[in-house]
């Protein structure tokens, strides 16, 4: 699959299920993807289907996103309350750092420069 791909399926769950104004998936699959079911982990943001939950910081905002992490850091990071669908590709196979460099390069780069060009 290419980046493009992995966006398009970002943006079938940013929009409940739908594609093209035709239902895909099951809204109700949608929500359970996103629904934690590890709630008794207090340290813990959360995963569901196959999606991890994740909270980006931004000054003192917080940005939920929902994400599918692959090996080397590739993400389709899926964000809540602003209308963007990020996708990382990466070849840090295997490697430690892998999924926090990709999380650094969102928070520290990617989100910054999202919000620089809605001012």
């Amino acid at each position: 699959m290419k980046a493009l791909d992995f966006a398009k399926f970002g943006q079938l769950y940013k929009n409940n299920g739908k594609w093209n104004g035709k239902t895909v998936l099951d809204k109700g699959w949608v929500k359970k993807s996103f629904t934690n079911y590890f709630t008794d982990h207090k340290d813990f943001e959360g995963y569901g289907y196959l999606f991890w939950r994740k909270v980006y910081k931004m000054g003192n905002k917080n940005i939920e996103a929902y994400q599918s992490s692959g090996n080397g850091g590739n993400k389709i990071i899926i964000f809540t309350e602003i209308p963007v669908v990020m996708v990382i590709t990466a070849k840090a196979y295997n490697k430690p750092y892998a999924h926090s460099q990709a999380d650094k390069m969102v928070q520290e780069y990617l989100l910054p420069a999202l919000k620089m060009s809605n001012e």
